[in-house]
């Protein structure tokens, strides 16, 4: 089986979440089968759209350039005809059975119909919200609160600041949730419109609408109906219809969290039958369990990109607020800003500059995260975004460092499920002091929530997995396993 993988970055270039698990799970599938990755290349020194090939032992991997990418108009954000050629011009290489994209930020969308056109099979992996929202999270920038529902009047200004100006005024705000009321309200709207004559239109639009949505139900089926029909002006609407174009062009879709899942089908049309839940398989040979330095405080941490999106102001007030009148706890921050945060870090660092107690102690190397986790003794992910399926959560299990995290999204999920760690409500500093300070009085809890750590799937594991899946879709016998209505969080596959 030949199989291509797509990223939109890769290591050690950059060393995002979903870099990292790409090249790690398509050189576990190299062992066993011809695998290649095509990835984009984000380096300013060097000419837009240039190629060149690494060989990675057994794998194959060709990068094109294109360090920035143009938003004027907003399409060229998410299309790239150059882009797609010289995809096309790798699978013309590779002539793949299988293309399985990981990310396409910086590629286009028309890499879905090059790969449609050169591949037996088409499957993607969503990491993130990006096929919903260009900003990838679901967070507005202008207030930083999660735009939920989907408001496509607030895109503008978060993407383009103070010179956006609407060019849809009186259009529909709300992407509009994908459920069975909306299901029948737009049968209804159909049927309604559809009917000929003044009198009964509407008992027959109700009756069939009725029986339409009970039979769709019935039989397991996504309530399909898109509801955002008709032109529109707003180019991010616009946006938002072609992608769910694009993902259609998927024989498959697989989220690494269950909310990602179901969020995709309340809000992005996606039928249930075209996309499952699986858990990214971790790389053991980097981390592992080390007993804990001695420390007479309480280390609280935090590991990641240092963007306001991860929320670390809010750790930062939390422990600021713990602090007072003690000194038997410390706040260790690692991580480092990316090119447009160092502002950002900034500030943070003026906040606590009065507090002996914080150290940011900078980028880590991430093939020292047990090292780091060892001086760590309860690890917080205060994200004020959703997260989907944070590697962060996987290490700390993985080490068996205990967790507090915010309540939403994949972090909440990982918690409920595993039941690992404690959760604290997002954005709210008084809440996580609140928790910090019950730990810091009574530090028998401290391992109590780690008690139970989840199992971690190893990526050689989920490799095997997804080859299976490949071999099904290929021969015809994929069937997307239904999710269960007791618990829409455990569904694997």
């Amino acid at each position: 089986m030949r199989i291509v993988h797509v990223s939109h970055e890769l290591p050690p270039y950059e060393l995002a979440g979903t870099a990292i698990y790409t090249l790690n799970i398509a050189k576990a599938q190299s062992e066993k089968e011809d695998v290649g990755v095509f990835a984009r290349l984000q380096d300013v020194a060097v000419d837009p759209y240039r190629v060149h090939d690494e060989q990675r032992d057994k794998l194959n991997v060709r990068f094109f350039n294109r360090a920035d990418l143009d938003w004027t108009p907003l399409e060229r954000s998410y299309t790239d005809e150059r882009a797609s050629q010289l995809f096309a011009e790798y699978l013309d290489k590779m002539k793949p059975d299988v293309v399985h994209f990981q990310h396409i930020v910086g590629l286009g969308t028309g890499v879905f119909d090059v790969a449609r056109a050169k591949a037996k099979k088409v499957v993607m992996t969503l990491h993130d919200f990006w096929a919903m929202c260009p900003m990838g999270q679901r967070m507005c920038y202008t207030d930083y609160q999660i735009c939920d529902p989907i408001d496509f009047k607030k895109c503008g200004p978060c993407v383009f600041g103070s010179g956006w100006k609407d060019p849809d005024p009186t259009g529909a705000d709300h992407a509009g949730d994908r459920g069975w009321g909306r299901y029948f309200q737009e049968t209804f709207r159909s049927r309604y419109t559809s009917t000929p004559g003044r009198t009964g239109r509407k008992p027959l639009a109700l009756g069939h609408a009725a029986l339409q949505t009970a039979g769709a139900f019935l039989a397991g089926r996504a309530p399909e109906v898109r509801s955002d029909h008709g032109p529109t002006a707003n180019p991010f609407r616009k946006r938002f219809r072609d992608l769910q174009d694009a993902l259609a062009k998927c024989d498959l879709l697989i989220t690494p969290s269950a909310f990602l899942r179901d969020e995709f089908i309340k809000k992005f049309d996606v039928p249930a039958t075209r996309i499952v839940h699986s858990s990214n398989g971790m790389d053991f040979s980097y981390i592992q369990e080390l007993p804990k330095t001695p420390s007479a405080r309480l280390r609280f941490g935090f590991m990641g990109s240092i963007i306001k999106t991860k929320g670390v102001h809010v750790l930062v007030d939390a422990f600021l607020r713990t602090v007072i009148g003690r000194n038997d706890v410390e706040l260790h921050v690692y991580g480092a800003p990316n090119r447009w945060s160092g502002e950002y870090l900034d500030d943070l660092k003026r906040r606590s500059a009065h507090c002996a107690n914080v150290t940011f102690h900078g980028r880590y190397n991430n093939t020292k995260v047990s090292e780091v986790l060892q001086n760590i003794d309860v690890l917080v992910l205060p994200s004020i975004w959703f997260e989907n399926a944070p590697l962060t959560l996987n290490e700390a299990a993985m080490s068996r460092t205990p967790i507090l995290v915010s309540d939403r999204g994949g972090m909440l999920e990982f918690v409920r499920a595993n039941e690992y760690g404690w959760t604290f409500k997002l954005g709210d500093a008084d809440d996580l002091a609140s928790k910090m300070t019950r730990l810091a009085n009574d530090r028998s809890l401290v391992p109590q929530l780690a008690g139970r750590p989840p199992r971690i799937k190893p990526v050689n594991e989920n490799a095997d997995e997804l080859l299976e899946v490949y071999g099904k879709l290929l021969d015809g016998s994929w069937r997307t396993p239904p999710i269960p209505m007791y618990d829409r969080a455990d569904t694997r596959l």
